[in-house]
Parts: structure tokens; C-alpha cells; sequence
């Protein structure tokens, strides 16, 4: 990514968060997401996921297509949870255990988080190679705590 694109992502994160601090308390979680999904034209899927004892279950999404749910931990949202660190996945082909809710997936972020003891992960997936980095998980990261 040039730094061109990158100036661009930044912007975009930026007008993002100024949007999100502007939204009141009800369906906060759900217009967060929808704007995010909307503001960035390569996302595929926006959404969280809670843990349920072994699985995890869809919480909150955007997409074109139904999500897989519940999915085993074993996929990029379970290991960035078992680990409690955040996950990029330049090309999902490549990662184990890869859980293919859509074919037109081919990058992903996944983000762990823990709100009222609970366990979620907010998980993005792209239909472009290596779309997310370093930028994306540091504005992800300041919005999930507006969630």
C-alpha cells in the first residue's frame, strides 16, 4: 500500500470516528457497524461475534451474505479470541483451518474485545489480497470502544 491509500484509509477512519461520536446510545452498536460496512468498498462482511461456551454466534452485522454462525474457535475470530490478540490475515487461503462463510473472501481482521465480561470479536473480511494493516487495527481498535 502507498502512501497515498494509506492518507486515504487514515481519512476515512477519521470521518469515521467523528460520525461514530455523534450517534446517541440506541442501536449505536448496529450503526457502527453498518457505517463502517458501508464507508469502506472492498469490506465483504462487518460484524461482531459473541463466545458462547465452545462456539461463537453472530451479535451484530453487515453483509451481502448470511454469516456462518455459530462457527468453532478453530477459525480466524477463534484463534484471535484464544490468543487475545488481534489477527490479519493477508490471504485467507493461506491461514488453517480457514472457516469460508463467503468465496469472495480473500483478506481479514479479526479483533478481540471483552465487554460486560463478555467475549466478542469484531471481524472484518475483504474481497481484496491484503487489505488490512497496522492502520485499520489501530482505528478498529479506538472504535471498539465506543461499542
Amino acid at each position: 500500500m502507498n502512501i497515498t491509500q494509506s492518507n486515504v484509509k487514515e481519512k476515512k477512519y477519521q470521518k469515521s470516528i467523528q460520525f461514530i461520536n455523534s450517534l446517541n446510545k440506541k442501536n449505536k452498536v448496529d450503526n457502527i457497524i453498518k457505517y463502517l460496512y458501508n464507508e469502506f468498498e472492498d469490506w465483504i462482511f462487518c460484524g461482531l461475534y459473541i463466545r458462547k461456551e465452545t462456539q461463537l454466534e453472530i451479535s451484530e452485522y453487515y453483509s451481502d451474505n448470511i454469516p456462518c454462525s455459530p462457527i468453532d474457535m478453530n477459525g480466524v475470530c477463534g484463534e484471535s479470541l484464544t490468543k487475545k490478540s488481534v489477527l490479519i490475515v493477508g490471504d485467507v487461503t493461506k491461514f488453517k483451518n480457514h472457516i469460508i462463510c463467503d468465496m469472495n473472501s480473500k483478506s481479514e481482521i479479526a479483533i478481540p474485545f471483552t465487554k460486560n465480561n463478555k467475549e466478542y470479536v469484531l471481524d472484518v473480511d475483504s474481497k481484496e489480497l491484503n487489505d488490512f494493516d497496522q492502520i485499520d487495527e489501530k482505528y478498529l481498535k479506538k472504535i471498539i470502544r465506543e461499542i
